[in-house]
């Protein structure tokens, strides 16, 4: 990638759809493309870089999360488009892109997408990155990773993975192609006070130096977030709600985010007689204004990379009960710091742990105090400087 004004265009299933992937894509993107801290001038290599996202469809007007305004958006289908009937199609209305547009790093932000990109490298030379969003023992309903992974191994530029374990994981299968591997977090998200939070006592500095509001010990909100998919586990959450709720009057479950099994969730929430205690809020817009409203985050997915919404929550000083699923959980929260890690999809035990914080407010502020621990390694100027790095590595 000699070339003085490098093209880096984000490769993305649908980059209006809200989930983790989405989020994270889109605030690499701001940043690679010049969006900075209030007050922080953009280096010279961001004000020359061209960034842009491609999508292979968009289902909403507008991204999920909002993209810096010098960000290009392309489509390869004017609507939403399945089928593994339509790959050789697609393969060619990316290699038109690649060509039309100049792009000269493609950005992979699912390694499924590493099927159609990996064609166009060999056509067109672009430098292609695989980036892994899952952990590497999974296979999250999509076969083709099966055939997607060991493909990327010998033929990608670079992969990036979100932990040390799947970095290990990718080295060992690496042949003599040798792509560079990198393990890049995902960062915790920038936190400004609300305009009502007047006292600085409120008011504590993340490791980046960002204003953070303070913790509230009297909400009486759990909150869970993610789409409402298999991976994520809610009708495992709404066996341990059947558990917890009726001993804990007051408190309220609500769980952001949309997906195919809302009809099936919401059965067996009724069925459970939870109906008006958890609460389906569906895409939500101001996540912030949840997340401070909220005493308690709860995950329980089967399987993650590394989750978003623990990064996330880490950054409100929220208290966390999580499955210990692989991978990600473990990296963020350490067991009863600053909250609780319990085995994968044991019902009981994440009923006992999210039961005793619920009756222990001294608790859940000591977990809340110790919410920045170990946050520095997710610093947004940290993991963007990583993937400079890595751009610079691969001209």
């Amino acid at each position: 990638m000699s070339v003085r004004n490098p093209h880096i265009a984000f490769f993305s299933g649908d980059i209006t759809r809200s989930g983790g992937t989405e989020r994270v894509g889109s605030a690499i993107a701001n940043a690679l493309a010049g969006g900075h801290a209030p007050g922080t001038p953009a280096t010279g290599a961001t004000q020359s870089r061209r960034v842009s996202v491609i999508s292979l469809f968009e289902e909403h007007d507008r991204p999920a999360y909002p993209l810096e305004p010098t960000i290009a958006r392309f489509t390869l289908y004017p609507r939403p488009a399945h089928g593994v009937w339509r790959y050789p199609v697609t393969c060619t209305r990316l290699l038109r892109m690649v060509r039309r547009e100049r792009i000269d790093v493609l950005i992979d932000i699912d390694g499924i997408l590493d099927m159609y990109a990996l064609p166009v490298r060999r056509l067109t030379g672009v430098r292609v990155v695989s980036w892994e969003h899952f952990n590497m023992m999974t296979n999250p309903g999509v076969p083709y990773r099966r055939i997607t992974r060991p493909w990327a191994a010998r033929s990608a530029d670079a992969i990036v993975t979100l932990t040390e374990t799947d970095r290990r994981m990718v080295e060992h299968s690496v042949g003599k192609h040798r792509p560079i591997v990198r393990c890049i977090p995902n960062p915790m998200p920038d936190i400004e006070p609300t305009a009502e939070v007047e006292p600085v006592a409120n008011v504590v500095s993340t490791p980046g130096g960002e204003p953070h509001i303070a913790y509230d010990a009297d909400s009486r909100i759990i909150l869970s977030a993610g789409r409402l998919t298999a991976q994520k586990g809610f009708d495992l959450l709404v066996e341990v709600a059947a558990r917890v709720l009726p001993d804990h009057p007051g408190w309220r479950w609500l769980i952001a985010g949309e997906g195919e099994e809302r009809a099936m969730l919401e059965r067996r929430i009724a069925r459970a007689g939870l109906r008006d205690r958890v609460v389906l809020l569906g895409r939500i817009d101001d996540m912030d204004g949840l997340y401070r409203r909220a005493a308690v985050f709860v995950l329980t997915s089967r399987y993650e990379g590394l989750p978003m919404v623990l990064l996330e929550a880490k950054a409100r000083r929220l208290p966390i009960v999580g499955f210990d699923c692989p991978t990600g959980p473990a990296d963020i929260v350490t067991d009863g710091v600053n909250g609780d890690l319990v085995p994968a999809g044991d019902v009981p035990a994440m009923a006992a742990r999210l039961g005793r914080l619920l009756d222990d407010p001294v608790r859940r502020r000591r977990y809340a105090g110790h919410a920045l621990d170990g946050a520095a390694r997710f610093d947004r100027a940290t993991i963007v400087a990583q993937w400079e790095r890595l751009l610079e590595d691969l001209r």
